[in-house]
């Protein structure tokens, strides 16, 4: 069913999927807006390319393609995924890339025509987010459309609220 509501015309979700505890609550989101909107859903994931020397700040990190067998696993899970939404009355679609910047990931949005970007905060801390970076913080500084943060306190910000009142 396809919404009447000229304000928010969000043909295209695009939810991040990077298979950490965060997806299922990102997943969440993207199945009620695009339910309550008649969105498609497209979940995206970036299959990084794996360390084979770390760094820790002395030398550049070396990195390798990711395998074959890592490339068709994830793609599996992402189809899995696609499917969970299918099951609920939801259109939804996969694409999956390979890289380890944000600006890829980007642009790949836009090439979707995302409409929304929906993205999980892993809530690493400040000063994690100082000595590594936060890809939410540089989603949120170069996503070409409006972007969903999902936090991953959200369970904890809840049961606070409950006891306080």
């Amino acid at each position: 069913m396809r919404s009447s509501n000229r304000f928010l015309p969000m043909k295209t979700i695009v939810a991040l999927v990077d298979f950490s505890d965060m997806t299922f609550k990102v997943l969440k989101q993207a199945h009620q807006l695009a339910s309550a909107l008649g969105s498609e859903v497209v979940l995206l994931h970036v299959v990084s390319p794996d360390p084979v020397v770390v760094d820790f700040g002395m030398a550049p990190t070396v990195y390798r393609p990711p395998s074959p067998e890592t490339i068709a696993a994830e793609g599996d899970r992402l189809v899995q995924l696609q499917e969970s939404l299918e099951k609920f009355g939801v259109r939804a679609s996969t694409r999956q890339i390979q890289g380890s910047r944000v600006e890829d990931l980007i642009e790949e949005c836009r090439r979707l025509g995302a409409d929304l970007i929906i993205v999980g905060s892993h809530g690493h801390g400040s000063l994690y987010n100082l000595l590594v970076g936060s890809i939410t913080a540089q989603v949120l500084k170069s996503s070409p459309c409006p972007v969903l943060v999902v936090p991953a306190a959200e369970e904890k910000k809840t049961e606070m609220l409950k006891e306080a009142v």
